[in-house]
């Protein structure tokens, strides 16, 4: 599982371009975002899920920016490293450890490309698997 996150400034989400984009797999960083995401879905109907596309437009990009700056502003309070809840293997959670600092990366990565997606009119696109 995995979502592929990149620009498009016109036509299908096929036709994007995630080369200069950001990624998530199916991992504690991922996992981590998802109520975020959620939230995110709840403004825009759009949802950042490995197993679909998204596009988020004009309209829908600073509901976006806000939530992922949130979620940045979130990791203030957290410690280098923590474990975050991937999933369950039957009655049993499974956790996986992530990092604070690779997280930053990531969340400052997603914000930079929604902040050019909005400076240059374009979209942002995400491509599930």
């Amino acid at each position: 599982m995995a979502v592929g996150i990149g620009l498009s400034e016109s036509g299908p989400i096929a036709q994007g371009d995630n080369a200069a984009g950001v990624g998530f797999e199916d991992d504690g960083y991922y996992w981590y975002l998802f109520p975020y995401f959620e939230d995110v879905a709840k403004q825009t109907g759009q949802f950042i899920d490995p197993y679909d596309d998204a596009e988020f437009d004009a309209a829908t990009l600073p509901h976006l920016l806000t939530t992922l700056e949130r979620a940045a502003g979130s990791l203030r309070r957290k410690p280098k490293e923590w474990k975050v809840r991937i999933g369950w293997r039957g009655q049993q959670e499974v956790f996986e450890k992530v990092s604070k600092a690779t997280l930053q990366h990531l969340l400052r990565d997603f914000i930079d490309l929604v902040k050019r997606a909005m400076e240059t009119k374009q979209k942002v696109v995400c491509f599930g698997d």
